[in-house]
């Protein structure tokens, strides 16, 4: 077994201090989602992973990409009639989360989905 030990990165660009953060989480994402499209380094800012519990209990993670978010919430797509459209419909429960390397930051939200206006839906 290979010995991965001596290959960790030192993220040290900067701090989040609670005093510094803002009082909306929308608004702190919006900021920090505008850095990261912005930072040549990062190719896709609006990719994210999004985790379900699939029916046996446990946990599957895929990465999707963000259509577009307000402060109402964050929306993407996906079929209903595919495994991860079928995990969510029996547990709205999940995790999206964004890692954007080139700033050192990443995002983890816990929410419950629910299905956008079915006309927004048949647009895309």
């Amino acid at each position: 077994m290979e010995n991965l030990h001596d290959h960790r990165q030192v993220y040290a660009k900067d701090t989040l201090l609670e005093q510094n953060a803002k009082e909306n989480p929308m608004e702190q994402f919006r900021n920090w989602y505008l850095e990261a499209e912005e930072n040549p380094a990062i190719a896709e800012a609006n990719a994210m992973s999004v985790s379900t519990i699939e029916a046996d209990g446990c946990p599957r993670t895929r990465m999707v990409l963000l259509k577009s978010f307000d402060w109402e919430g964050f929306v993407f797509y996906t079929n209903y009639d595919s495994r991860k459209g079928k995990a969510i419909a029996e547990n709205s429960a999940v995790c999206l989360h964004f890692f954007w390397p080139g700033l050192e930051r990443q995002v983890i939200i816990k929410a419950h989905l629910e299905k956008i206006a079915e006309n927004l839906s048949d647009g895309y």
